[in-house]
Parts: C-alpha cells; structure tokens; sequence
C-alpha cells in the first residue's frame, strides 16, 4: 500500500523535475525573429536548397488532426509540415535568386520558374549589377487556395516577409534600396504535385508579388 509519505516524496520529485525542465528549456517572451544574413556569395546554397526539398518531401502522413478545410482531402498531407517546407523552400529560392546561384534549385522548380529566374540573372549579370538580400523573417505563411486538376494538385501560398534589398553596381555602390530600411513584402506562390504522390514531392510552379 502507498503510504503518505511515498505520495508526498513523489510530488516533490515531480515538482523538483518540472523545475528542471523549465530551466533547461525555459522560455523566450521576447519572441525575437531569426535574422538571416544572406551574401551572395554563400558557398552553402546547394546543400541548404536540396535538404530544404528533402524536408518537403518527406511530409509526415501519419493521422494527425486536420482543420476542416479542403487541405484534408489531399492525400498524404500534413499541412503544418507543408506549411514549413514552403517557408524553407522560399528563403532558399530567394537566396539562389540574389545570389545567381541557381543550379541547386532544379529539383524545386518548374522549368518555367527556372528559366524566368535565370533570365532575370543573366540581364542583370549583364549590367554589372548585384543583389544582396537581408532576410529579417516571415510575418505570416498561410494557404489562400487549393486547386485540385485531373491528376495533380496546386497550392496557393500567401507569404509575407520582412526583407531589406538592395541593388549595387560594379563597384560596389548601391544604386537601389536602402541598407537600413526593412520592407514588408507580399508574395503568392503556387505549389504542385501529383494527387498520387505518396512521397508529397511539391514543386514551385509560380511566383508573383502580392498586390
């Protein structure tokens, strides 16, 4: 039979292990926003984009509950985990796109994305110009539509980050933007993959900026 004392004694030890956890994790109101600091000259690009795809391609499919929404009726499909491999895939996408690095973005892009992307960094190659982007964080990543075609499904992500851009000539000089101001940008995104794909293996196949 437990006794009084054996109770008391685990309470306390419970009590004394709580403790320890809080001060081991603790806990951060401030909140504060990982700030990324992304060079163009980032020799990590190719590693970081493809464990980003691993990541989005290995969404859990485990049962787990869904909101009531249309998400749940594409198989194979956690929308938390979707939702952070979006958010890694944007930064990454972003980084490749300012630094003109595009090669280890392949495997998450449409051709039609590539080749747009790339366009956009030979005409600016071209003109001795180069991009430097400060990635603050995101303010929100929601889903504003899903779109289900014959054989495949497309997802419209809303982003919403804190950036600062800026453009410099060959000589370094900045030529647009503003090394201290930190912009508010909306982007749409569109991702798709087929409906039968167990292995969630999305891909980028349109961006535009928000009005």
């Amino acid at each position: 039979m437990v006794s009084l004392m054996d109770i008391i004694v685990l309470t306390l030890l419970v009590a004394f292990i709580v403790k320890r956890l809080y001060a081991v994790f603790g806990t951060n109101p401030r909140k504060d926003k990982m700030r990324i600091i992304i060079k163009a000259d980032d020799p990590q690009i190719k590693e970081k984009v493809m464990q980003a795809f691993a990541e989005i391609k290995t969404d859990s499919g485990a049962a787990q509950a869904q909101d009531n929404d249309i998400t749940s009726k594409i198989p194979n499909f956690n929308k938390n985990n979707f939702l952070a491999g979006a958010k890694r895939v944007f930064e990454l996408v972003l980084s490749a796109f300012n630094s003109g690095k595009l090669d280890g973005i392949k495997n998450l892009v449409s051709t039609k994305v590539f080749n747009a992307l790339n366009l956009a960094v030979e005409k600016r190659k071209a003109e001795n110009l180069s991009a430097e982007v400060d990635f603050i964080g995101f303010d929100s990543a929601e889903i504003k539509n899903v779109k289900f075609l014959k054989n495949s499904v497309k997802i419209v992500v809303d982003f919403v980050s804190q950036q600062v851009n800026i453009l410099k000539d060959k000589d370094g000089n900045v030529i647009l933007g503003d090394e201290n101001f930190v912009q508010k940008i909306s982007d749409t995104w569109t991702f798709e993959r087929p409906l039968n794909d167990i292995s969630n293996s999305w891909t980028l196949v349109s961006t535009k900026k928000s009005a």
